[in-house]
């Protein structure tokens, strides 16, 4: 073991020089040293791994839904998550984090174009885990997201949630009614006092005024304990009308087929119905404003909003139902007293979607 006493050597050496101090050492014998034999090789260590955070979390229970692919061929997204680049504190934060409560397929979240990230606009969530969206602290205003499914690699061509807009490619066919559930907000400037400035405060609410896809909750932090809350995970599409009337066009079905797969991925609001007429909708070719649509739309002009509140719209079923299964929710245009909230600025706001109801034609 020759090698062992010159290694020992060499290391006496070394540590008696370094008792000298680092400023009286100007010269090692290099030739000591690098006549040595080898050192041994070591020997490897165990791999230990080391543990991966992720975002996942126990699923909380559902009211028992099905949801299975369309019956038409999609090319179904790979399993794998998307990651996060998260900006600086003192540039953004988190302020919309978006769970997928649906253990059954991922859910991709769309956005509007004026939303910073990610650089695309369709985000896909597997089930059980959650993309967090960082909004700038100077604010962000009219931002929209919404939901998709059943799509493509890229997170086009879907047979839920492709209504088009900025970055959206629709699918065969044409692009879906815009009917989605959906979160909006204007977000306000943190570190503002939104008691004295309206700059510091977020404007929000969950709409259903086009209409609605996906069953939700939407919770506040603790910033904002005045926030109402919403629990929309009992809403089904199997809960839409099938019969509503509306008016100058009679009684009319406010489920939305999907044209190729005969399943509902959807369902109207009363002015979405009279409004949108994507898909062959046939009595969706009326203005807004228009005589067929305009108390169910409410646009103003000509309608005021104590007129739409007063008006048909007020005591549709499809109404009523968005107000008793989705509370402090949007069910038309000037339902304002139950739909818009406000936060301070900073409040995190958590959206959590569950699975589609399947339902089928017949």
């Amino acid at each position: 073991m020759a090698w062992e006493h010159a290694w020992l050597l060499a290391m006496l050496l070394l540590a008696g020089l370094g008792l000298q101090g680092c400023k009286n050492i100007t010269k090692i014998d290099t030739d000591l040293v690098l006549n040595l034999p080898p050192p041994p090789t070591p020997i490897p260590l165990a791999v230990i791994p080391l543990p991966i955070e992720t975002s996942q979390r126990p699923l909380p229970p559902l009211p028992p839904v099905t949801s299975s692919p369309p019956s038409h061929p999609l090319q179904l997204a790979p399993i794998a998550p998307q990651p996060v680049v998260a900006p600086p504190e003192s540039v953004a934060l988190p302020r919309l984090i978006v769970w997928n409560n649906c253990s059954k397929l991922p859910i991709w979240i769309a956005s509007s174009a004026n939303v910073p990230q990610p650089a695309t606009r369709n985000v896909r969530i597997l089930p059980g885990q959650s993309y967090s969206f960082y909004i700038p602290n100077a604010g962000l205003s009219s931002t929209r997201f919404w939901p998709k499914a059943w799509c493509d690699d890229q997170g086009q061509k879907c047979v839920l949630g492709s209504s088009g807009g900025d970055g959206q490619d629709c699918p065969d066919g044409g692009c879906a009614p815009p009917i989605d559930s959906k979160f909006e907000a204007s977000f306000g400037a943190v570190g503002v006092d939104c008691a004295t400035k309206n700059e510091g405060c977020d404007w929000f609410d969950t709409s259903a005024v086009d209409g609605y896809s996906l069953p939700y909750k939407l919770e506040m932090s603790s910033h904002c304990p005045q926030a109402k809350k919403i629990d929309c995970l009992g809403l089904s599409l199997a809960d839409c009308p099938a019969d509503e009337w509306l008016g100058d066009v009679g009684n009319q079905d406010l489920r939305v087929w999907d044209h190729l797969s005969s399943k509902v991925v959807g369902c109207y609001s009363p002015c979405g119905k009279l409004s949108y007429s994507n898909w062959g909708n046939k009595v969706g070719q009326n203005a807004p404003n228009s005589d067929v649509a305009k108390m169910y739309c409410c646009p103003t002009p000509p309608v005021s909003p104590q007129q739409c509140r007063t008006g048909p719209v007020e005591q549709t079923a499809f109404v009523k139902l968005i107000h008793e299964k989705c509370a402090n929710v949007y069910g038309y245009a000037y339902d304002d007293a139950v739909g818009l909230q406000v936060c301070p600025a900073g409040t995190t706001y958590t959206w959590t979607l569950g699975c589609p109801t399947e339902v089928v034609q017949g």
